[in-house]
């Protein structure tokens, strides 16, 4: 695990992007933190970079 690594956020509701943007900041978490609006973005930037994320959440309920 890369701790030092980026927080994946896969989002595709910018009010939601924005409560975890909030909730970052309030706990002064140094991670990165990059957003994709879908899971085919995140995937494409995964397989694209050597760079090994510490998290990734996603949204479970978006449109296919």
């Amino acid at each position: 695990m890369n701790q030092n690594g980026p927080v994946i956020l896969i989002e595709d509701d910018a009010d939601d992007q924005f409560l975890f943007e909030q909730v970052f900041t309030k706990l002064n978490y140094p991670n990165q933190v990059r957003y994709f609006p879908d899971g085919q973005e995140a995937l494409e930037y995964l397989l694209s970079t050597t760079e090994l994320p510490f998290l990734i959440l996603s949204d479970i309920n978006m449109p296919a």
